[in-house]
């Protein structure tokens, strides 16, 4: 059953840029009005997911394809933004090409005909910000529930007049709502309509609102809500996939994660017979990570292998289609833990010869193998081709930071070594793995055959240089004369 209450608590927070700044980026020419906005946001896991539906009306007296969309804060409290995406609703799944203007705040979407006069459009915009929700407080007992602090606009911080609002929080259970006080540059937007929540099929509502909003209106809110489940964070994921140059079918996956917990910290030191006591390592429902959940998505873990710096970790299992791993000890707020994965799956399953080509291939593999609801700082995702092999381009559903090229000696490497390509991706979260990655390269049978005779050359070599060396009277005894 859920509880719903609102209370009054000032929370101090500072603006990182104001209303004027983001007018100089608007287009004078471009005048919409939001027909209907409409804001899901999705609390489950340890990050936030938001969709906007909107309906924009063209109140110019010329027909536009410009359309401004600021994301909804105002004041500051979104940091980091991961993936955006912007699609027509009718017709449906028809994405739109947008521009951002200013880092996580200000985007330009490009409509693919102008919109003339009183006419409307209808688009969805969907993204997902990590790094803004905080334990409150941030310590706990062991045995205490956990509640995070969501900050957020409570109102559409759109560059247009809006006539028709609602706001709708799920995956949650229990909450209340706070005021936060702002300090700095931003101001808190006056005579705003008043509208109180209400609960309906497990989601929390506000509005809708048939009043007009103003453009940029900022109205800070929080809210405090139960999440007794871990912040799982890697800071840096090192996701290495060799390809091999020979006929074996078989492509050796190793993935080294730095792992912390975001959720409250302990309020004492950590008793193990206290954690044994409460049980707690066998719920799901506590916000210390005592597992590690890798959903299998069809990899085969047969030979899979799971150490950490101390050496090999043997408490892991496979459960129902998800990989297991218990940490040495409990990840509670502010712990680390590294550790390394690895496995082998099928190369047919992955790497394919293009068509009419004779030396040209291209493999296609997940972004994230994934471990389940954690959000990740730097991903880098290394592909290691087979020596003398060329690469040629690679095609990512997503924008990267960069892409390195380099030579990495192996086993068996005779001339320049691996082929190295490194793709650097940021603020990466757990439902990445549902999008592929693809890279394609040139490597010929010649080239091949070539390493194979110059190992062969070398092994010859070594051989015979025995055999001469064993020729060789190395003795130190002096002849006998007659």
């Amino acid at each position: 059953m859920q509880h719903w209450r609102s209370v009054i608590v000032a929370v101090a927070i500072f603006a990182s840029f104001t209303t004027s700044t983001l007018v100089d980026y608007l287009s004078s020419d471009s005048r919409w009005e939001n027909t209907h906005y409409s804001r899901t946001i999705d609390l489950q896991k340890s990050y936030v997911k938001e969709n906007n539906l909107i309906e924009a009306k063209n109140i110019n007296d010329k027909p536009q394809n410009e359309y401004f969309f600021t994301v909804n804060d105002g004041f500051g409290s979104i940091s980091e933004i991961s993936v955006m995406s912007i699609t027509l609703v009718n017709p449906s799944n028809i994405e739109i090409e947008f521009e951002e203007i200013i880092q996580n705040e200000v985007y330009r979407i490009v409509l693919p005909v102008p919109i003339a006069p009183k006419s409307s459009f209808e688009f969805k915009v969907s993204y997902v910000y990590i790094n803004t929700l905080q334990p409150l407080p941030a310590k706990l007992e062991m045995g205490d529930t956990q509640t995070i602090l969501f900050k957020l606009n409570k109102f559409a911080y759109s560059p247009y007049p809006t006539t028709d609002y609602s706001l709708s929080f799920t995956g949650i259970s229990k909450g209340q709502e706070m005021s936060l006080a702002i300090n700095g540059n931003s101001t808190v937007t006056q005579n705003v309509p008043d509208v109180r929540p209400r609960v309906e099929e497990k989601t929390l509502k506000y509005g809708p609102i048939a009043d007009v909003l103003e453009e940029f209106t900022v109205v800070p809110m929080g809210l405090l809500y139960e999440h007794n489940r871990p912040l799982g964070y890697v800071q840096n994921l090192n996701r290495s996939i060799w390809i091999p140059a020979s006929e074996v079918n078989q492509l050796s996956i190793e993935e080294y994660y730095e792992l912390s917990n975001k959720a409250a910290e302990l309020t004492t030191g950590f008793s193990r017979v206290e954690w044994l006591k409460g049980r707690f390592g066998t719920t799901r429902n506590h916000w210390a990570l005592s597992h590690i959940e890798i959903p299998t998505f069809g990899n085969d873990f047969a030979d899979y292998y799971f150490t950490d710096l101390v050496g090999v970790v043997d408490t892991h299992s496979l459960v129902s289609d998800h990989l297991l791993l218990q940490p040495r000890f409990p990840l509670f707020g502010g712990w680390n833990y590294n550790f390394t994965l690895g496995w082998n799956n099928k190369l047919s399953d992955f790497v394919h010869k293009i068509h009419n080509t004779d030396d040209e291939y291209i493999i296609k593999v997940p972004i994230l193998n994934s471990v389940r609801d954690v959000t990740y700082n730097n991903t880098y995702l290394t592909f290691y081709l087979p020596e003398s092999a060329e690469f040629v381009n690679v095609s990512s559903p997503i924008e990267f930071e960069s892409i390195t090229l380099e030579n990495e000696f192996s086993y068996l490497d005779v001339s320049r070594g691996h082929v190295k390509v490194t793709i650097h991706f940021k603020n990466l979260f757990d439902d990445i793995h549902r999008l592929d990655i693809l890279l394609r390269y040139k490597y010929s049978h010649a080239s091949y055959l070539l390493k194979v005779f110059k190992i062969s050359g070398f092994v010859f070599i070594g051989l015979i240089s025995y055999y001469l060396l064993g020729l060789v009277d190395l003795s130190i005894e002096t002849k006998k004369s007659t």
